[in-house]
């Protein structure tokens, strides 16, 4: 038995016995009280000095200290998001103590475990299915808008009109998860960073983009995944009609109208190559949100509606998308459409 204190980062193993002091301390009880647990005068004086051991690391929690107002701090203000999320957010808060390593010892180190171990691939290879190349957005609709009136007018709207998407104003979205060309540098290569129009931590980018194109010019109704070394689209089997894309999107019945939905999934070992510790797990949410906020601004300037939604039925999209939750994560979902 293992016990994990996500607010101290402590973790202990517990010896043989502990689970009966556990339970004999589920309500308040002094600490000598454990002898009575069981009939043995010896095991009774054992439990006992389990107890005082576990009182001592904070395991059992005396009654009126810092501990006990702390956990009941934190128990009344997360209580309505239950354990995982109190234990995530503390277990990955990095403490008065915690130590970061320079970036030039990173870039170094980095440069050393390339040569015995590769990083991934930044972008999910297409394996043995040709794109459908995109063509190249035009420049025009994209600077007609200044960034200051993007920012103005970027709204979430989930009302869409019944024309198609344009093919190039799908193309100009898919933009913002391809990579640009770098300046030169000679580590680029080995470390496998990657550079676009939205930030990531690390240089890692591991958002993947797929498209569900439901009414797009050009296109047949299907998934696709964006291959943005090619600036193409790979088709996959997935189908589904409207009345199971709301079952997917969480019930919500306005996506049903929608002309085409970029699906989010984040690639992990991406960013656990570079950074093997659990706080890049809050990195990838951020990654999300900096792409998302980028295809909300080329919306705005392509004259689309979008809006953006996490309330997805996870075990549905990746049976769509064909990802394994394992090392692939759903995370969100862009909705566009025409203006209706």
């Amino acid at each position: 038995m293992i016990w994990d204190d996500h607010l101290g980062h402590r973790q202990l193993k517990l010896a043989e016995g502990t689970e009966r002091v556990l339970r004999w301390f589920s309500s308040w009880r002094e600490p000598e009280s454990v002898r009575e647990a069981d009939e043995n005068p010896k095991t009774g004086e054992r439990l006992l000095r389990i107890a005082r051991a576990m009182i001592r690391y904070d395991v059992l929690v005396v009654e009126g200290s810092s501990r006990q107002r702390r956990e009941e701090e934190i128990l009344r203000d997360w209580g309505p998001w239950g354990t995982s999320a109190r234990a995530f957010h503390f277990g990955t808060r990095s403490l008065r103590e915690t130590e970061f390593t320079a970036s030039e010892t990173t870039a170094k180190t980095l440069l050393e475990k390339a040569k015995a171990s590769p990083p991934p691939s930044p972008v999910r290879p297409s394996g043995e299915y040709e794109a459908i190349p995109l063509p190249e957005p035009s420049p025009e609709p994209l600077t007609a808008i200044n960034l200051g009136e993007a920012l103005d007018k970027r709204r979430s709207t989930r009302e869409f009109g019944e024309e198609p998407v344009r093919l190039r104003d799908l193309s100009a979205l898919l933009t913002a998860a391809r990579p640009t060309r770098p300046e030169t540098h000679p580590d680029i290569p080995a470390t496998g960073n990657v550079f676009k129009t939205s930030p990531s931590g690390g240089a890692r980018h591991p958002t993947e983009v797929y498209v569900y194109a439901r009414n797009v010019e050009g296109l047949d109704r299907g998934v696709y995944h964006y291959d943005g070394f090619r600036h193409g689209l790979t088709p996959l089997d997935g189908k589904i009609d409207d009345d199971e894309l709301v079952t997917l999107a969480g019930d919500q019945q306005w996506t049903r109208n929608a002309g085409v939905l970029l699906v989010y999934t984040s690639v992990i070992e991406r960013n656990q190559w570079k950074y093997p510790v659990s706080r890049t797990y809050r990195v990838l949410l951020m990654d999300v949100g900096h792409l998302s906020q980028t295809v909300y601004l080329l919306a705005t300037a392509l004259g689309l509606n979008i809006t953006f939604t996490a309330a997805l039925r996870d075990e549905l999209v990746e049976e769509l998308l064909g990802c394994d939750p394992a090392n692939e994560l759903v995370l969100g979902m862009s909705v566009l459409g025409t203006r209706a």
